[in-house]
């Protein structure tokens, strides 16, 4: 009898865990979503380049000779024509003068680093003045890309020594000529300087905005990635479950992405809550803003 009574006991402990399994495999995450719509973004080309005064020359002296001194230093404003330097030409048989030299062009001097007595020939680039109330960025533009780009383009630009900030300007020069050799057409970005933060020779990030399409686009929050492949990937409630879904994307722009393969107009993909995910597992969308879930149905 008691033997009876310990297998029936045995059997509710089985069954009774069973059940609890299967109630606990049954709870549903709740995660949060948004819709896959349509949203008009901006067409972009990113470029690299070298910061340039609007006006930048070198100084040559127009004679050879020793450097007696420098009249200007680093960062002084001069006119065209001011003197930058004094040259001792000592060729005898002539009365002794110094060789004036002078600046082609208004500006600031960027650079003026030479000793005292060194020699110098006509080819020797004594200093360089730079007009730099705006500062211009030389791109070149890929045969591909050129029918998008137009004079007038606005393009927005960032440099290193300010990371956080962003320097609006606008394509000035676009060459109607294609370099055989490199298949690309040269291009010129001014940008207004008046803060005088853009320095010659800085290492610029442009983004030349061309126009706008209009496309699918979900949040970048739900945008995750495989590691060691790279692959692009969501996950999207179907049918009350999480699904993974590879994704062939576009432009990621202002916190949006562009999808052109692997989802629908109208697929609720998740944007919190996927790092607890697996395929199949169910899934409770909450309440979104601009999305109905079961939460706001009630």
């Amino acid at each position: 009898m008691r033997k009876i009574y310990f297998s029936i006991f045995i059997l509710a402990l089985i069954f009774g865990g069973c059940a609890k399994k299967e109630k606990v495999s049954l709870k549903k995450i709740p995660v949060e979503v948004a819709k896959v719509e349509f949203k008009e973004i901006k067409d972009i080309l990113k470029f690299t380049g070298t910061v340039e005064g609007k006006e930048q020359v070198q100084v040559f002296p127009k004679a050879g000779g020793k450097l007696i001194k420098y009249l200007v230093k680093e960062g002084d404003f001069v006119k065209k024509d001011d003197v930058v330097a004094l040259i001792d030409r000592d060729i005898t048989g002539f009365k002794y003068e110094f060789h004036k030299v002078l600046s082609p062009i208004s500006g600031r001097i960027l650079k003026a680093d030479l000793d005292k007595g060194s020699l110098l020939t006509s080819q020797t680039p004594l200093a360089i003045v730079a007009d730099t109330s705006s500062v211009k960025i030389k791109i070149d533009v890929s045969e591909v890309d050129y029918p998008k780009v137009k004079i007038g383009n606005k393009a927005t630009l960032k440099v290193d020594a300010y990371p956080g900030k962003e320097f609006e300007g606008r394509l000035t020069k676009l060459d109607e000529y294609i370099d055989p050799q490199t298949r690309t057409a040269q291009a010129e970005i001014d940008v207004p300087n008046e803060e005088g933060l853009l320095i010659p020779g800085s290492f610029a990030r442009i983004t030349l905005f061309t126009g706008t399409h209009r496309a699918r686009v979900f949040p970048l929050d739900a945008l995750l990635r495989m590691p060691g492949t790279g692959s692009y990937y969501c996950f999207k409630v179907e049918n009350g479950k999480a699904k993974k879904v590879f994704l062939k994307i576009g432009i990621i722009q202002e916190n949006l992405v562009e999808i052109k393969e692997g989802l629908s107009l109208g697929d609720l993909v998740i944007v919190s809550g996927q790092g607890a995910l697996e395929e199949g597992v169910s899934v409770k969308p909450v309440s979104t803003p601009g999305v109905e879930t079961e939460v706001g149905k009630r």
